[in-house]
């Protein structure tokens, strides 16, 4: 099997996954399409020769990030009944527009992309230790930034979702 032909399989798997993601009535369902993703995603990157991008992308989002989903989605215990039938009047005709319209982007420019070439072996361009060092002294600040800014997310939905008490 050619690497083109796996490759192709694997993305597959990732858009079969996200549309599974998106279009599944139960969120716990949900998040476990997602995880099937990011697995795919990871597999992109041990194609693509990025062995320590893929052990990242496994252990950081589809493990500990997807375990704090799935705690945040029990923890609230939200039942498809308290949304609706149709949130969004019109939300499948208008998604149905937008993808088309990217699925149409996304071919016209596939042909430039295919013709790119890397300058080197991946493992010579970016060595893992100097990625560490980068992340935590010159991109230190905007790291907390982003973790802080993830952790106000969450406490977000928490005190969003929350349910007020019957009887207040």
């Amino acid at each position: 099997m050619t690497l083109k032909v796996l490759f192709l399989l694997v993305a597959l798997g990732a858009v079969v996954g996200a549309i599974g993601m998106l279009s599944s009535p139960n969120p716990v369902h949900s998040a476990l399409f997602l995880v099937w993703t990011l697995f795919c995603v990871a597999a992109v990157y041990l194609l693509l020769g990025a062995e320590f991008l893929a052990i990242v992308q496994i252990i950081v989002y589809a493990g500990a990030i997807m375990v704090l989903f799935l705690f945040i989605i029990m923890l609230l215990n939200l039942r498809r009944d308290e949304f609706g039938d149709d949130p969004l009047p019109g939300q499948w005709t208008w998604g149905l527009m937008f993808s088309a319209l990217l699925a149409v982007a996304l071919v016209s420019v596939a042909g430039a992309a295919v013709t790119l070439k890397f300058a080197g072996d991946p493992l010579t361009l970016t060595p893992i230790p100097e990625i560490a060092r980068v992340l935590f002294t010159k991109y230190l600040l905007a790291f907390e930034i982003a973790s802080l800014i993830l952790l106000i997310a969450m406490v977000g939905v928490v005190v969003l979702a929350k349910r007020p008490k019957e009887g207040t």
